[in-house]
């Protein structure tokens, strides 16, 4: 099959995508759109940003279809060798796993718009784009002229995001016979002396853990926003990473363009090859549902920052950092008390990336991170120090690019086997129940010779157990902890905050909250447009903290 991408109006956002299909062996045709993408698990409604599907047959004679799903549509083509899908992509949306088009690049994300044949998934692909004449491309797949792709099947063509440029800035180096390639789409300038000496640092001590790289060559994608933006998605090949603001990356943002890099690259290894069974291989037609989100996205992200500190790209503070702020996601988040991990990576597909209802769900970021902190501090204890949980996940890893499914069951003998110890109590109390994280935590980081405190913080709504954010000069309640003093008002998820003790707010509401800290406090709120006051009693024991890591 062959795909045709070009763009006649970059301001208005639409790409004209063609795709010619060899007919004449088959009697009918059923092209499905991804209804995800991989790295985010949520169904993504892609469908929503095509316009105009048509099909034509070879000679130019219109081709009757039918839709029969949101992203899936039939074409009977018995009496047609040759058969041309057409349609606009409304690419308008910049992030990590988006498509985008504007005056300064194409940017596409294969699994967002490209079809595949339900009945022919392993087809291979040519991508031929109508591109400027200075525009050049950036990608991980094989190039076969100057503007032209290939991809071997489907899997790896949705897994293959494009740049297509006349500004990006790249450069490449080897490290252990890998290239490894660097392309900054966006306004920055680049310390690249910095950069490439932190990321050898980090990727040859991912390879050294694992003992080899799969694949030859690796792409590090970057589109750099003028605003506040932070975004990674996982590739086989390569990562975009979404990060702004521009002036801020090799500033007070660089551990975080670290973070993210590190976090993204061993995803190479954990989801990219060793995966849950349940996406070994992927569906891309339904939701893919697995409870094992504590490892694609836990071990990964206590790793990431891990590894940042081992290879001597952190300094410990630096480390603790990280730490710190993983231990306050987990303690101010009521819904430890009430979903499991295991649970909310299964509903991930329901409600995983918004808010949804407060106190609900936890994060498989978070809680499977803490998790693979006290996994490996296990490990640590019962082997002296021989074994940690780099090795289990070693020992997963098949040394090449084939697949490495795994389980619970798996996984959880793979962590005693290294340890030679049970681990009954941490996935039946952590990961598949609701069990008080706090001894556990606090045992794991003595292995190491930490410790963690527990701080007031200054912050006097978090004193009174709830948070805010602003809005267009708006106070709006973001969250509120369970049995604060505020929970007990009943202060509630998106009441707007007018005034405290009837003195009118305008950006001071913690200075107010401070002047009448002795005394009981009334929120005037608008609540659905209804005026209501709520009277706050002094504060409890129930609050946010600040949580400190430090050597014991």
């Amino acid at each position: 099959m062959k795909y045709i991408v070009k763009f006649n109006n970059a301001e208005r956002h639409y790409i004209n995508l063609e795709l010619v299909v060899d007919t004449s062996k088959v009697n009918s045709l059923k092209m499905q759109l991804p209804a995800w993408r991989p790295g985010r698990y949520e169904l993504g409604n892609f469908a929503k940003n095509i316009k105009d599907f048509s099909v034509l047959s070879g000679d130019g004679k219109t081709i009757p279809f039918t839709k029969k799903t949101k992203d899936l549509w039939q074409i009977e083509c018995t009496e047609f060798t040759q058969v041309n899908v057409s349609y606009s992509y409304y690419a308008s949306e910049l992030n990590a796993g988006s498509t985008f088009l504007d005056n300064n690049q194409l940017y596409i994300n294969p699994v967002n718009c490209m079809l595949y044949n339900v009945d022919d998934y392993g087809a291979s692909f040519e991508i031929e784009f109508s591109i400027p004449s200075d525009y050049h491309l950036y990608s991980s797949l094989k190039s076969i002229s100057k503007n032209t792709l290939y991809a071997t099947n489907f899997e790896e063509l949705a897994d293959s995001p494009i740049i297509a440029s006349n500004n990006a800035q790249s450069k490449s180096i080897t490290l252990n016979n890998i290239n490894f390639n660097f392309c900054f789409q966006g306004e920055i300038n680049i310390d690249w002396n910095r950069l490439l000496q932190d990321f050898k640092l980090f990727i040859e001590y991912q390879i050294q853990l694992f003992g080899s790289f799969p694949h030859k060559d690796f792409l590090f994608l970057f589109q750099i926003t003028p605003y506040r933006s932070y975004h990674g998605v996982e590739h086989h090949k390569s990562t975009v990473i979404l990060l702004g603001p521009s002036y801020d990356i090799f500033k007070n943002f660089y551990s975080e363009l670290l973070g993210v890099s590190s976090h993204e690259l061993y995803h190479v290894w954990n989801v990219k090859n060793i995966r849950p069974q349940e996406m070994a291989p992927y569906d891309f037609s339904r939701e893919n549902y697995t409870q094992m989100g504590y490892v694609t996205e836990g071990v990964t992200t206590y790793m990431g920052d891990r590894i940042l500190y081992e290879s001597g790209v952190f300094s410990l503070n630096q480390y603790f950092e990280e730490l710190q702020k993983l231990f306050q996601r987990h303690f101010h988040n009521d819904g430890r008390n009430h979903y499991s991990v295991a649970e909310s990576s299964w509903d991930s597909w329901l409600d995983g990336y918004v808010a949804g209802a407060p106190a609900r769900k936890v994060s498989i970021y978070v809680e499977g991170a803490l998790i693979s902190l006290i996994c490996d501090a296990k490990i640590r204890k019962s082997t002296s120090y021989k074994k940690s949980l780099h090795d289990v996940m070693k020992s997963m890893y098949q040394g090449s690019d084939k697949l490495s499914p795994y389980d619970k069951k798996i996984y959880k003998e793979k962590l005693e086997s290294i340890s030679k110890s049970s681990f009954d109590d941490v996935f039946n109390n952590l990961i598949y129940n609701t069990l008080d994280f706090s001894n556990y935590l606090e045992s794991a980081l003595e292995v190491f010779g930490w410790k963690y405190e527990i701080e007031k913080s200054k912050n006097w709504s978090w004193q009174y157990g709830f948070k805010t954010k602003s809005t267009s000069g708006k106070v709006e309640i973001e969250n509120v902890l369970e049995k604060s003093a505020a929970y007990n008002s009943p202060l509630v998820f998106k009441d707007q905050i007018i005034a405290v003790n009837n003195f009118y707010l305008e950006n001071n509401l913690d200075y107010w909250l401070e002047y009448f800290k002795d005394e009981d406090v009334v929120l005037t709120i608008n609540r659905g447009g209804r005026v209501l006051e709520l009277k706050i009693n002094k504060r409890n024991n129930y609050q946010y903290f600040n949580y400190k890591i430090s050597k014991i």
